[in-house]
């Protein structure tokens, strides 16, 4: 092991917490747990017991990013989210394509599956371009988002998406990757795995290029 991989190494696991109780407290389209836990430390002790209220999905999610190579677009999406209903611009954010996965689904499985039903998009599993596991705000949230890069011909892509019995109202655009990007720096784009496909995409295309048929 490298001195580099040695400074990324993890110094605890699972096995070094202690669940002391677990009690779902709400349920209703989202849930909540509420955990009581306590952990080694970094200077050789043990925390006190904690308690901490975790918003649960249970389930993870994917998200993929749709990139056209002979146009160098990307496919994007536009859809109200009540979460950003405090922006100060608007709560209809700029998206990829993303949602979670199924009982029974493996995340590329779920991937091919929400590009489909949000893009209209018939995509491949094997030609899917797996970028990372990420969890998006682990302080107080459990769900792990799984990120692919896929290639795609955009040229005929339509210009609505979602599910009705999912009451989703998607805006489906295609964009220049580098005006998707821009756009990222001017706070359009601040959806954040949107954000990390997006600038993965700008920093890797090379690489991602090679690996595109």
């Amino acid at each position: 092991m490298s001195n580099t991989d040695n400074l990324f190494a993890p110094r605890f696991s699972q096995k070094d917490v202690t669940i002391h109780k677990k009690e779902r407290i709400f349920k209703s389209y989202f849930a909540m747990d509420r955990y009581e836990v306590s952990y080694n430390r970094f200077d050789g002790g043990r925390s006190a017991v904690v308690a901490r209220e975790i918003f649960e999905r249970d389930a993870n999610a994917v998200a993929v990013l749709a990139y056209d190579k002979n146009t160098d677009e990307i496919a994007l999406i536009e859809q109200f989210r009540p979460g950003a209903l405090s922006d100060k611009e608007t709560p209809w954010l700029i998206e990829i394509a993303a949602g979670m996965i199924d009982a029974g689904e493996t995340p590329t499985q779920a991937a091919v599956r929400e590009a489909n039903e949000e893009l209209n998009l018939a995509l491949r599993q094997e030609d899917l371009i797996f970028v990372s596991e990420e969890y998006s705000s682990p302080g107080g949230i459990s769900e792990k988002i799984f990120l692919y890069i896929a290639p795609a011909d955009l040229s005929h892509l339509g210009a609505h998406g979602g599910l009705e019995d999912e009451s989703e109202d998607i805006r489906i655009f295609r964009a220049k990757l580098e005006d998707a990007y821009e756009n990222i720096k001017k706070g359009r784009i601040k959806n954040s795995v949107a954000m990390i496909a997006i600038m993965y995409m700008m920093l890797e295309k090379e690489n991602i290029l090679k690996f595109i048929k």
